[in-house]
């Protein structure tokens, strides 16, 4: 019977993601494990509202806190930003959207990297 076992009915199929879609969550999965130390098991699907197309500056973000579970273990961060690398703090003018806009970082493995940061 090798060879002759035709596929199934989900072969090949990407479930309604476009391949643009599916390399995002692809590499949002890869990002994920990096930071979290484990792996990603199944995906919480969530809506996420589109980006108004107009925002109210309210001033500079100083730091961000959090929470996750990290290695198992559940953390809270804060990460106070280098004075060079703020991103603008912005809310949607209805007043239901935060925003950080623009800045000098990146979220890595390490969590939010300021790009001044010579040690990352």
């Amino acid at each position: 019977m090798s060879g002759k076992v035709p596929p199934s009915s989900r072969a090949g199929k990407r479930r309604g993601l476009s391949p643009l879609a599916h390399e995002q969550v692809q590499r949002a999965a890869r990002l994920y494990e990096r930071f979290s130390g484990h792996d990603t098991e199944s995906l919480e699907a969530f809506t996420v509202p589109p980006l108004p197309k107009v925002a109210v500056k309210i001033g500079t973000c100083d730091f961000i806190g959090y929470t996750t579970i990290r290695d198992g273990v559940r953390e809270k961060y804060i990460h106070k930003f280098r004075a060079s690398d703020k991103p603008f703090f912005c809310v949607s003018p209805d007043g239901m959207q935060i925003m950080l806009v623009a800045g000098r970082y990146k979220f890595t493995e390490r969590g939010i990297v300021d790009i001044s940061d010579k040690s990352a």
